[in-house]
């Protein structure tokens, strides 16, 4: 860059001892370069210069070059500290999010194990599509909650299955059950189908299973633990 700014190339300049081309490198520098269009201006005004003159001059454009580069030099560091500065806060914040993410999976796995702990000891109805079609109208989930809900089955508990029809009214009708369960067991699940939840389709087969309850049968009684009890029975 320093050898752009060489008075001789000045002074050839203003003499016409420059081929076109380098005429015109020069003239667009200077339009680029304020100082070096004053330069030549200055130049083109003097009748002639001594050599103290010429070595001031070319002093002063020496150091126009080292400033100009320094400068770039400043700017480019400048601009790579910031670059490097964001790296490393897309990394830092990378981090903390995957341990973020880490803990909480390891946390909500961990509750899950708990509640899978827990006993089953609800009503559970079981729908066989060999026997009809038969749904309830506001949804299985909603059935089976009522059931637990209103059930005062024999604390014994036990098995049935039933079949039934739908009237127009959409209430279960000509209840029977398979096999030979329990009189008090049927007649619970008769109260049960006909004071329940409206249906849809025209006929159902469903196996219901009431479970025993806690203190009425020894042995299942022992095997049914409250979920902080996690399996270990106190002897």
């Amino acid at each position: 860059m320093e050898n752009n700014y060489q008075l001789s190339r000045i002074h050839n300049y203003i003499h016409g001892l420059m081929s076109k081309e380098e005429m015109f490198q020069l003239e667009r520098e200077a339009l680029e370069d304020p100082f070096l269009q004053d330069a030549i201006d200055g130049y083109r005004l003097q009748n002639g210069v001594d050599a103290r003159q010429l070595s001031l001059l070319q002093q002063r454009l020496n150091r126009r070059v080292e400033d100009t580069v320094a400068t770039r030099h400043a700017q480019y560091f400048t601009w790579q500290r910031l670059a490097i500065g964001a790296t490393a806060g897309v990394l830092f914040v990378t981090l903390l999010a995957l341990l973020y993410f880490k803990h909480f999976s390891g946390k909500a796995e961990r509750t899950t194990d708990v509640e899978l702990s827990e006993p089953e000891n609800r009503v559970s109805v079981q729908p066989l599509l060999d026997g009809g079609d038969a749904t309830p109208r506001e949804g299985w989930k909603i059935f089976e909650q009522y059931l637990n809900q209103k059930s005062v089955a024999p604390a014994g508990g036990g098995e049935i299955i039933v079949n039934f029809t739908i009237d127009k009214n959409g209430v279960s009708t000509n209840i029977s059950a398979e096999g030979q369960p329990d009189q008090s067991l049927f007649n619970e699940t008769v109260r049960l189908l006909q004071n329940g939840p409206k249906w849809q389709g025209t006929k159902g087969r469903l196996k219901i299973v009431f479970p025993v309850k806690a203190g009425n049968n020894p042995a299942q009684a022992a095997v049914i633990k409250p979920p902080h009890c996690f399996g270990i029975e106190k002897k």
